[in-house]
Protein backbone atom coordinates (compact mmCIF):
# COMPACT_ATOMS: atom_id res chain seq x y z
CA UNK A 1 0.00 0.00 0.00
CA UNK A 2 2.90 2.28 0.97
CA UNK A 3 4.28 1.57 -1.89
CA UNK A 4 1.74 2.19 -4.90
CA UNK A 5 1.03 5.73 -2.79
CA UNK A 6 4.30 6.63 -3.31
CA UNK A 7 4.68 5.77 -6.98
CA UNK A 8 1.04 7.89 -7.41
CA UNK A 9 2.95 10.55 -5.52
CA UNK A 10 6.15 10.79 -7.70
CA UNK A 11 4.02 10.40 -11.08
CA UNK A 12 1.71 13.51 -10.35
CA UNK A 13 4.90 14.91 -8.92
CA UNK A 14 6.48 14.34 -12.66
CA UNK A 15 3.25 15.24 -14.47
CA UNK A 16 3.04 18.35 -12.70
CA UNK A 17 6.73 18.90 -13.47
CA UNK A 18 6.19 18.44 -16.81
CA UNK A 19 3.08 20.73 -17.46
CA UNK A 20 5.50 23.70 -16.02
CA UNK A 21 8.14 22.76 -18.00
CA UNK A 22 5.92 22.38 -21.07
CA UNK A 23 4.45 25.38 -20.46
CA UNK A 24 7.74 27.40 -20.27
CA UNK A 25 8.69 26.12 -23.52
CA UNK A 26 5.35 27.61 -25.24
CA UNK A 27 5.66 30.88 -23.37
CA UNK A 28 9.56 30.95 -24.52
CA UNK A 29 8.88 30.02 -28.06
CA UNK A 30 6.30 32.83 -28.29
CA UNK A 31 8.41 35.49 -27.14
CA UNK A 32 11.37 34.81 -29.29
CA UNK A 33 13.03 37.81 -30.63
CA UNK A 34 10.71 39.81 -29.57
CA UNK A 35 12.14 41.21 -25.96
CA UNK A 36 14.73 44.37 -25.81
CA UNK A 37 17.14 45.25 -22.90
CA UNK A 38 19.08 48.10 -25.26
CA UNK A 39 16.73 50.84 -25.88
CA UNK A 40 18.73 51.72 -28.84
CA UNK A 41 17.87 48.97 -30.74
CA UNK A 42 13.97 48.86 -29.99
CA UNK A 43 12.06 49.64 -32.89
CA UNK A 44 9.64 52.87 -32.99
CA UNK A 45 6.22 51.35 -31.91
CA UNK A 46 2.75 53.06 -32.10
CA UNK A 47 1.71 52.49 -28.67
CA UNK A 48 3.53 51.58 -25.28
CA UNK A 49 1.42 49.28 -23.08
CA UNK A 50 3.24 49.79 -19.58
CA UNK A 51 1.75 47.15 -17.15
CA UNK A 52 0.82 48.39 -13.85
CA UNK A 53 2.20 47.81 -10.28
CA UNK A 54 2.09 48.85 -6.83
CA UNK A 55 4.58 51.63 -5.94
CA UNK A 56 4.66 50.00 -2.40
CA UNK A 57 6.38 47.10 -1.89
CA UNK A 58 4.95 44.41 1.19
CA UNK A 59 7.88 45.66 3.24
CA UNK A 60 6.57 48.79 3.02
CA UNK A 61 9.40 49.89 1.18
CA UNK A 62 9.63 51.68 -2.60
CA UNK A 63 8.65 49.22 -5.72
CA UNK A 64 11.85 48.48 -7.59
CA UNK A 65 9.74 46.90 -10.14
CA UNK A 66 7.79 50.08 -10.45
CA UNK A 67 10.94 52.08 -10.50
CA UNK A 68 12.27 50.43 -12.62
CA UNK A 69 9.72 50.12 -14.92
CA UNK A 70 9.15 53.92 -15.10
CA UNK A 71 12.53 54.43 -15.79
CA UNK A 72 12.18 52.33 -19.00
CA UNK A 73 9.04 54.04 -19.87
CA UNK A 74 10.87 57.22 -19.19
CA UNK A 75 13.91 56.47 -21.40
CA UNK A 76 11.48 54.95 -24.20
CA UNK A 77 9.70 58.14 -24.44
CA UNK A 78 13.10 60.33 -24.64
CA UNK A 79 14.44 57.87 -27.27
CA UNK A 80 11.40 58.14 -29.44
CA UNK A 81 10.12 54.32 -29.23
CA UNK A 82 6.23 55.32 -28.81
CA UNK A 83 3.67 57.94 -29.51
CA UNK A 84 0.51 57.02 -27.57
CA UNK A 85 1.01 55.48 -24.26
CA UNK A 86 -1.50 52.54 -22.12
CA UNK A 87 -1.05 52.33 -18.68
CA UNK A 88 -2.92 49.29 -17.73
CA UNK A 89 -3.52 47.94 -13.74
CA UNK A 90 -5.60 47.34 -10.82
CA UNK A 91 -7.29 50.10 -9.04
CA UNK A 92 -7.89 49.14 -5.77
CA UNK A 93 -9.79 51.49 -3.88
CA UNK A 94 -8.42 50.86 -0.45
CA UNK A 95 -5.10 51.15 -1.97
CA UNK A 96 -3.21 52.33 -4.63
CA UNK A 97 -4.21 53.33 -8.05
CA UNK A 98 -1.61 51.66 -9.90
CA UNK A 99 -2.47 53.73 -13.26
CA UNK A 100 -3.14 56.59 -11.80
CA UNK A 101 0.35 56.32 -9.63
CA UNK A 102 2.63 56.25 -12.49
CA UNK A 103 1.06 58.11 -14.46
CA UNK A 104 2.18 60.72 -12.06
CA UNK A 105 5.42 59.90 -11.78
CA UNK A 106 5.85 59.96 -15.64
CA UNK A 107 4.44 62.99 -15.92
CA UNK A 108 6.96 64.56 -13.58
CA UNK A 109 9.60 63.26 -15.70
CA UNK A 110 8.71 64.43 -18.94
CA UNK A 111 6.09 61.99 -20.40
CA UNK A 112 3.65 64.15 -21.76
CA UNK A 113 -0.25 63.65 -19.90
CA UNK A 114 -1.96 64.11 -23.23
CA UNK A 115 -0.38 60.77 -24.86
CA UNK A 116 -1.28 58.78 -21.68
CA UNK A 117 -4.55 56.27 -22.08
CA UNK A 118 -5.37 54.98 -18.26
CA UNK A 119 -6.75 51.24 -17.53
CA UNK A 120 -7.86 50.99 -14.38
CA UNK A 121 -9.17 47.59 -14.61
CA UNK A 122 -5.94 45.54 -15.45
CA UNK A 123 -6.23 43.48 -12.57
CA UNK A 124 -4.57 40.34 -14.76
CA UNK A 125 -2.08 40.39 -17.28
CA UNK A 126 -4.58 38.96 -20.20
CA UNK A 127 -7.26 42.29 -18.43
CA UNK A 128 -4.29 44.53 -20.28
CA UNK A 129 -3.95 42.66 -22.84
CA UNK A 130 -7.34 42.62 -23.98
CA UNK A 131 -7.92 46.33 -23.28
CA UNK A 132 -4.77 46.89 -25.52
CA UNK A 133 -6.40 44.82 -28.38
CA UNK A 134 -10.16 46.32 -27.56
CA UNK A 135 -8.45 50.62 -27.59
CA UNK A 136 -5.88 50.06 -29.91
CA UNK A 137 -6.29 46.91 -32.46
CA UNK A 138 -4.16 47.34 -35.34
CA UNK A 139 -1.10 49.15 -34.24
CA UNK A 140 1.84 48.37 -33.15
CA UNK A 141 2.66 47.95 -29.25
CA UNK A 142 5.76 47.82 -26.95
CA UNK A 143 5.02 46.17 -23.56
CA UNK A 144 6.98 47.26 -20.70
CA UNK A 145 7.41 45.39 -17.50
CA UNK A 146 10.23 43.01 -16.04
CA UNK A 147 11.69 40.43 -18.14
CA UNK A 148 10.02 37.32 -16.37
CA UNK A 149 6.53 39.61 -16.67
CA UNK A 150 7.40 40.53 -20.59
CA UNK A 151 7.30 37.05 -21.50
CA UNK A 152 4.26 35.87 -20.32
CA UNK A 153 2.69 39.17 -21.16
CA UNK A 154 4.40 38.56 -25.23
CA UNK A 155 2.27 34.61 -25.01
CA UNK A 156 -0.94 36.30 -24.16
CA UNK A 157 -0.17 39.18 -26.87
CA UNK A 158 0.47 36.59 -29.78
CA UNK A 159 -2.78 34.03 -28.80
CA UNK A 160 -4.94 37.32 -29.14
CA UNK A 161 -3.72 38.75 -32.20
CA UNK A 162 -1.64 41.83 -31.12
CA UNK A 163 1.47 42.69 -32.84
CA UNK A 164 3.64 43.53 -30.00
CA UNK A 165 7.60 43.32 -28.99
CA UNK A 166 8.66 43.97 -25.30
CA UNK A 167 11.44 46.10 -23.31
CA UNK A 168 13.14 44.61 -20.63
CA UNK A 169 12.55 47.01 -17.39
CA UNK A 170 15.68 47.00 -15.27
CA UNK A 171 15.26 44.22 -12.44
CA UNK A 172 14.88 44.25 -8.49
CA UNK A 173 18.57 44.01 -6.53
CA UNK A 174 16.65 41.69 -4.00
CA UNK A 175 17.65 38.30 -4.45
CA UNK A 176 14.62 37.02 -2.89
CA UNK A 177 12.19 38.91 -4.36
CA UNK A 178 13.67 37.53 -7.62
CA UNK A 179 13.40 34.00 -6.86
CA UNK A 180 9.68 34.15 -5.41
CA UNK A 181 8.70 36.59 -8.42
CA UNK A 182 10.13 33.41 -11.26
CA UNK A 183 8.33 31.04 -8.88
CA UNK A 184 5.23 32.99 -9.11
CA UNK A 185 5.23 33.11 -12.56
CA UNK A 186 6.04 29.55 -13.33
CA UNK A 187 3.08 28.72 -12.30
CA UNK A 188 1.28 32.25 -14.11
CA UNK A 189 2.56 30.72 -16.85
CA UNK A 190 0.97 27.59 -17.02
CA UNK A 191 -2.45 29.33 -15.86
CA UNK A 192 -1.96 31.49 -19.44
CA UNK A 193 -1.41 28.44 -21.50
CA UNK A 194 -4.55 26.58 -20.11
CA UNK A 195 -6.74 29.46 -19.74
CA UNK A 196 -6.08 30.37 -24.22
CA UNK A 197 -6.14 26.86 -25.35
Amino acid sequence: MIKILLITICSVLLLCLIVIVACNVAVLHACKGKKYDDTASVPHREVGLLLGTSPIGRSGNPNQFFLRRIDATVALWEAGKYDQLLISGGNFPDSFNEPEEMKSRLVERGVPADIITLDGKGFRTINSIEKTKELFDGKTVTIISQEFHNERALYLAKVNGLDAIAYNAGNTNSRRWRFQMKCREALARVKAVFENL
